[in-house]
């Protein structure tokens, strides 16, 4: 080997620029394209992506059944959330009557509970919750009030998230995804 072969030779940038010059036109156009592309693509799917809808709840009451979608619902932390109020059904849910709620897989995989709201015999709305189910436990519920002269007026499938809240009574998870049932 001679000395110059072991010299290290410095790059110039002018060559580098040079070589870079020489691209043609058309090429650092179709490059831009591409690049303004992808951008707008990747852009337009960050916008559109939102939390997948967790499926229906069917609610069945005197004989007739409904499917719900959900009127809320949000990724597992509560961070991204769509609404959807007009996702609510009705059924016509006369004093006594009871209503059996079917929750999907999606749902059933997580804890959830059923809250509703009731007009007692004086005409006073009352509330009430049922218990957590957890995870796996079970994916219907019956829903009846005590007194035959009681009416429900609302149902609500609550699914909970991986969002927690510390207070000193305990631990409050948030509500992940809502369906709803009115009386109508």
């Amino acid at each position: 080997m001679t000395a110059s072969d072991q010299e290290s030779r410095p790059v110039s940038r002018g060559g580098v620029l040079a070589r870079l010059r020489a691209v043609p036109r058309w090429v650092w156009i179709a490059v831009a394209a591409v690049v303004v592309v992808v951008a707008a693509t990747v852009t337009a799917l960050v916008l559109t992506s939102g939390p997948d809808s967790p499926g229906d709840v069917t609610f069945a009451a005197n004989g007739q059944s409904l499917s719900a979608q959900p009127t809320v619902y949000c990724d597992v932390m509560v961070t991204d959330c769509e609404n959807e109020p007009t996702d609510v059904v009705a059924l016509p849910l006369p004093p006594g009557a009871s209503v059996d709620i079917t929750v999907p897989d999606t749902v059933l995989a997580t804890p959830w509970q059923v809250a509703f709201t009731y007009l007692d015999e004086n005409g006073t709305q009352q509330s009430g919750r049922s218990q957590v189910f957890a995870p796996k436990a079970r994916g219907q519920f019956h829903l009846a009030l005590p007194d035959p002269r009681w009416r429900l007026q609302r149902v609500e499938v609550q699914q909970f998230g991986a969002s927690e809240t510390l207070t000193p009574q305990g631990s409050l998870f948030s509500t992940r995804s809502t369906w709803v049932l009115v009386n109508g």
